[in-house]
């Protein structure tokens, strides 16, 4: 009888391991997600901002050939 006592408390013991690593493992991911979504969001506004900084420069040569025509 101790012996199947000792076993089942054995099993829940290592249930409740795997869902602390479980849970641990998707806590993780979170951060990861959250991170990454920081980054993505700054390389969109870079990506923004030199998209309209080249549009500018686009214009500002279109008028130069403009002008010297």
């Amino acid at each position: 009888m101790e012996q199947h006592s000792t076993a089942m408390w054995a099993r829940v013991g290592v249930g409740l391991l795997q869902c602390v690593l479980i849970g641990g493992g998707l806590w993780l991911m979170s951060q990861t997600g959250k991170r990454r979504d920081i980054q993505l969001d700054a390389m969109t506004k870079a990506f923004e901002r030199q998209g309209q900084a080249l549009e500018r420069q686009g214009e500002v040569l279109a008028e130069l050939l403009r002008r010297s025509a």
